[in-house]
């Protein structure tokens, strides 16, 4: 088996599932968390937050309720798309000018899930600076051309790009289950799984939506993900809050710790990071660690791993 090598650190992007103004100052706190490092060093934890303005529903909630802060301004946008305006006379998304704010006070990288590329990414483009951004796909929405369209914008502002694998499974005894083959022909379409882009892009476990998953909201595929990971030669993100979901709560920050541990081989780690559902929200809240789990998580996580700070 070859080995991965790559970036040792381990980043952990922490923050709520959506943004409101009343979960500021939560991502704010989050910032604020340092660790002593293996050398006794004082340093920062957080390499990134969430900052989700529109989000991904099962059913579509006309009126907006937990749609996203971004949801009457989203509209607005399609509006004037369909009548032939241009990207120009898009209306800025109130989670953009958020996220810019934020990254002005705390330097985090700011992560966001897209639903609609060519609306939303014309308005991060213009708001935030390069290279302080990772935006992903939803779960739900496995299909190339928006992923293609994403590893544009990612390419040409330097931003990082996430893959979460999708909510099927398949047949592990093929060898390789349909879930991995739609992940790894994902990686395709973004144009990043390129030499010089490898730290670029990122696979993000999730688990996966299946009979026997027991109490997970996901179950956790730790070799299918190892898989993919070696077949597309990326770094591969954790998910935790939507694995373990509300009835495992309580067990993400121990599992989060034993999952950091597990390797690809000898000298290399199998997970590179940490995207993890943290403080308040009006989505998903019952899927949130707290703040202060947050930095128990990382003081534990700093006694074996290495942990990036901001840029």
């Amino acid at each position: 088996m070859n080995s991965i090598v790559l970036n040792k650190k381990l980043s952990i992007i922490a923050g709520p599932c959506s943004v409101d103004l009343d979960n500021i100052g939560d991502i704010l706190k989050i910032a604020e968390i340092k660790v002593s490092n293996r050398f006794g060093r004082k340093q920062r934890a957080i390499f990134g937050t969430r900052v989700i303005g529109l989000k991904s529903r099962t059913s579509l909630n006309k009126d907006g309720k937990n749609m996203g802060i971004d949801f009457p301004v989203f509209k607005k946008n399609i509006d004037l798309l369909t009548q032939g305006k241009s990207i120009k006379d898009l209306k800025i998304l109130p989670s953009v000018r958020i996220a810019k704010n934020i990254i002005k006070k705390t330097g985090l990288l700011i992560a966001a899930e897209i639903m609609d590329p060519m609306s939303q990414l014309p308005i991060f483009e213009k708001m935030l600076p390069k290279e302080k951004v990772l935006i992903w796909n939803p779960a739900v929405s496995q299909l190339g051309w928006p992923i293609l369209n994403m590893g544009i914008f990612a390419k040409k502002n330097h931003w990082f790009m996430g893959l979460k694998n999708p909510k099927w499974f398949g047949d592990e005894a093929l060898g390789q289950t349909t879930m991995e083959k739609t992940w790894i022909g994902l990686s395709h379409y973004t144009g990043m799984n390129e030499p010089g882009l490898e730290d670029k892009l990122i696979l993000i476990h999730r688990g996966v939506d299946i009979y026997n998953k027991g109490d997970y909201r996901n179950l956790p595929v730790h070799p299918a993900a190892k898989r993919a990971k070696i077949a597309t030669k990326t770094k591969l993100f954790f998910d935790p809050s939507h694995i373990h979901g509300p009835k495992l709560r309580d067990s993400i920050v121990k599992a989060t710790v034993e999952a950091m541990q597990m390797k690809v081989d000898e000298d290399n780690f199998l997970y590179d990071g940490i995207l993890i559902e943290v403080g308040r929200s009006k989505t998903d809240t019952e899927q949130h660690i707290t703040v202060k789990e947050l930095k128990e998580l990382c003081e534990r996580l700093a006694e074996f791993r290495d942990l990036s700070e901001p840029n």
